[in-house]
Order: structure tokens, then C-alpha cells, then sequence
């Protein structure tokens, strides 16, 4: 009994660090036309100088994988707005106790807490559109959660995935 409690405690706690990515974009853009594209840093990004030469580092890869060139002179001006925040565990382990006999029934039960405060990040990444007045044409919003002490490998991973997850939908289908 010990043994399966410790395993289902496991797998819920393993279970909770996804990542959610909301999507939106100009339905009258031609995002096929769009082929050259660069950052746009006049505003802090609000990543450390480490996750942002990461986030740049797999952005790049993505689009450059999909035919998209880094210039001076671009179609797509993309920027970069990151936020972190802290919020209490939610996460609790439920404990009751019941009777009932005689058509009668009792039950007590109450959550303990497990976990401290948990840190999330908030990145928007939008697009920008240069050759028609910079207007908006794409927006990924993804919220994560984030391991406060991860090692620089971590790190890579973490932003690998998220880039991947944010691109799932780029460029949108008319």
C-alpha cells in the first residue's frame, strides 16, 4: 500500500510541468511572402542575457530550418517580451476517512500541502510586419513553469522545447 501511495505521488508531481501556448494572428497576412526577418531589442526582453541569446539561438534554428534569413533589411521584426512570477503549490495530497453503514454515511477528509512556491514564466513573442507598416501578424503567448535551479544544460532543453512548442503552429494554415 506504501509502495503504490509513493508511486502515485511521483507521477502526479511529475505531471505538472507543462507548457501552454495560445496562438493569434492576422487572417489577412500572407505569411508565405514573408521570408527575411530580425529581433527587435530597443525594449529590454525582460530574460536574463543567458536565456535570451538561447531563445534567439532556437528561434533562429526553427526559421532558418523553414527558409526564413536573418537580414538587416527585414519582412518581420520579432519581439521578445518575458515576465516571471511566483505563486503558492496548489498541489495537495487528499486524505479522508469514511464510514457508513445503515444507510448512514460520515466522511472527513482535508488536503496537505506538498511543494513550496512554484515560479512561472510568461513569453510573448510577436511579428511584426516591416513591409506594411509594422503591423502585428502574429502572437504566441506561452506560460511555463520554471525550475529555479537548473544547470545551463537545463536551460538549453527547457528553451529547446519551448521554442518547438511555440513554432508548432507557425506559420498558421489559411
Amino acid at each position: 500500500m506504501r509502495l503504490l501511495l509513493l508511486l502515485s505521488v511521483a507521477v502526479f508531481i511529475t505531471s505538472c510541468g507543462s507548457t501552454f501556448v495560445d496562438y493569434d494572428y492576422d487572417e489577412k497576412a500572407s505569411f508565405d511572402t514573408y521570408k527575411t526577418y530580425q529581433y527587435d531589442f530597443r525594449e529590454p526582453s525582460g530574460l536574463s542575457e543567458f536565456d535570451e541569446r538561447r531563445f534567439v539561438k532556437f528561434t533562429d534554428s526553427v526559421l532558418q530550418s523553414r527558409g526564413y534569413q536573418r537580414t538587416d533589411y527585414n519582412s518581420l521584426s520579432i519581439v521578445i517580451q518575458a515576465s516571471e512570477y511566483e505563486t503558492t503549490s496548489r498541489n495537495t495530497l487528499g486524505v479522508g476517512i469514511g464510514s457508513g453503514g445503515g444507510n448512514v454515511g460520515v466522511g472527513v477528509s482535508g488536503g496537505i500541502p506538498i511543494g513550496g512556491r512554484e515560479q512561472h514564466q510568461q513569453i510573448i513573442l510577436e511579428f511584426y510586419d516591416m513591409d506594411h507598416g509594422g503591423t502585428l501578424v502574429w502572437q504566441a503567448i506561452s506560460e511555463s513553469d520554471v525550475k529555479v535551479k537548473s544547470t545551463p544544460n537545463q536551460r538549453d532543453a527547457y528553451f529547446k522545447k519551448l521554442i518547438e512548442k511555440i513554432f508548432k503552429k507557425y506559420p498558421p494554415k489559411s
